[in-house]
C-alpha cells in the first residue's frame, strides 16, 4: 500500500473518532435530556413559594381592617398558584390598613383584593370613651397660615383657635355748639372703634381626614393651557349676616380641608364662628399630647393690663378701663411714662 494512501486512512480514522466523541456529549449533557431516557424532556424547575397576607382571624363584611398586627399576618403559597394570578394577592400588611372587608374572611387564608375595598369615613370615626358624646366629622377649610404650613396628617390632634374683630360704639358727653342754650349732657357722641379678641374655642380634637384639591390637568404638548377658573364674587352679606360662597362647594388652589372629630356642642360652636365671618385657626399637637390648657384668651384690655402693652397718647375711651386681674394671668407692676419735653432755644440764646 502506498504512503499516501496510509495517511487518508489514519485522517479518516480520526474524524470518525471525532464525530463519535461530539454524539456521545450531545447524548450525555444535552439540555432536557436524562442519560438512558433519550427523547425525553426534564421536568420544569418548580417556582419558589411566595410570601402573601393572611388574615389572622374571622372577618365579617363591613369590618375595618385598622390594626394590622392582630387582624392580620403573613404565609406562604406555592409560586405557582401565585404566578396565575398574581395581582390578586397582597405582599404586605401596609397595603391592606384602613381597608374594610366587603366579603366574609376566613382565618388563615390567604387576603385577596376582590375581598376587600376602601372604607368610608364613617368606619374611621374612633368610638367615644365611656361617658363621653359621640365623634361627628366636621369640615373645617384651611391654608397654609391657619393649617400648620401643611404639616397636618391624618390621625393627628389639633386645637382650634378662632380670632374677630368687632365695631364697638361708644357714647359720651360732647361740646355744645350753642353753649348759652345748651349743656355738654344735652349732647351725646357716639365714637366708633374696633375690638379684637382671639380665644382657643376647641382642644385635642383629631383629624379624622384631609381633602385636598384636585392637581391641574396637564397640557399635553402643543397644546394651548387651559385659562385658570374666575376668582370668586366678593361676598354681598349685610353685617351680621352668614357669608354667601358663590364659588360653591369647588377647593381653590392652597387651600384644603381638614376633616375634624366633634361633638355635637363643639359644632355648633364652630359653625356660629364660621357663619359670623371669625377667622380659624389650627394648633398641631404633639404625638401623645392630650392635655387640656385653660386659657383667658387676648384682647387689647389684657395685652395692657397684664403683658405691659404700652398704651398710645390717643387710646380709645372704651380701652381705659382700670386694670383687671385675671387668674392664671401674670400682672406686671405699672410703670409710669417718662415725659419727654424738648427744650426751646430761642434766637440769640448761648444755650
Amino acid at each position: 500500500m502506498r504512503r499516501g494512501s496510509s495517511s487518508l486512512l489514519v485522517i479518516f480514522g480520526l474524524f470518525v473518532l471525532l464525530l463519535a466523541g461530539a454524539g456521545t456529549y450531545l447524548y450525555l449533557f444535552a439540555p432536557g435530556v436524562v442519560p438512558g431516557t433519550a427523547g425525553k424532556a426534564l421536568p420544569p424547575t418548580p417556582r419558589p413559594d411566595v410570601e402573601v397576607v393572611e388574615a389572622a382571624l374571622d372577618l365579617q363584611p363591613g369590618t375595618l381592617i385598622n390594626d394590622t398586627d392582630s387582624m392580620l399576618t403573613t404565609g406562604k403559597i406555592s409560586g405557582d398558584d401565585f404566578a396565575a394570578n398574581p395581582q390578586s394577592f397582597f405582599t404586605s400588611p401596609e397595603q391592606v390598613r384602613n381597608l374594610k372587608a366587603v366579603a366574609a374572611i376566613h382565618g388563615g387564608a390567604p387576603l385577596k383584593k376582590d375581598q376587600v375595598g376602601a372604607a368610608g369615613l364613617s368606619l374611621k370615626i374612633p368610638k367615644p370613651a365611656p361617658g363621653q358624646a359621640p365623634i361627628k366629622a366636621f369640615p373645617v377649610q384651611v391654608n397654609s397660615l391657619t393649617g400648620v404650613a401643611n404639616q397636618v396628617q391624618p390621625g393627628d390632634y389639633v386645637d382650634v383657635m378662632a380670632s374677630f374683630n368687632m365695631d364697638i360704639h361708644t357714647f359720651r358727653p360732647g361740646v355744645p355748639e350753642n353753649k348759652d342754650n345748651a349743656t355738654a349732657k344735652d349732647v351725646i357722641v357716639d365714637q366708633a372703634s374696633n375690638e379684637g379678641s382671639v380665644k382657643v374655642l376647641l382642644q385635642d380634637v383629631q383629624v379624622l381626614d384631609i381633602v385636598k384639591p384636585a392637581l391641574p390637568e396637564a397640557t399635553p404638548q402643543g397644546q394651548q393651557a387651559k385659562e385658570p377658573p374666575p376668582p370668586p364674587a366678593q361676598s354681598t352679606a349685610q353685617p351680621g349676616q352668614a357669608p354667601k360662597n358663590d364659588s360653591g362647594s369647588v377647593l381653590q388652589p392652597g387651600n384644603w380641608v381638614l376633616l375634624i372629630g366633634v361633638s355635637n356642642q363643639q359644632a355648633e360652636v364652630l359653625r356660629f364662628a364660621l357663619d359670623r365671618g371669625i377667622g380659624i385657626s389650627t394648633l398641631l399637637r404633639a404625638s401623645g399630647d392630650h392635655m387640656t390648657d385653660h386659657t383667658v384668651g387676648s384682647t387689647m384690655r389684657v395685652l395692657i393690663d397684664n403683658y405691659g402693652m404700652p398704651v398710645p397718647s390717643t387710646n380709645q375711651p372704651s380701652q381705659l378701663p382700670g386694670p383687671v386681674q385675671i387668674p392664671n394671668v401674670p400682672s406686671l407692676p405699672q410703670e409710669k411714662t417718662d415725659v419727654f419735653a424738648p427744650a426751646v432755644v430761642t434766637a440769640g440764646s448761648n444755650k
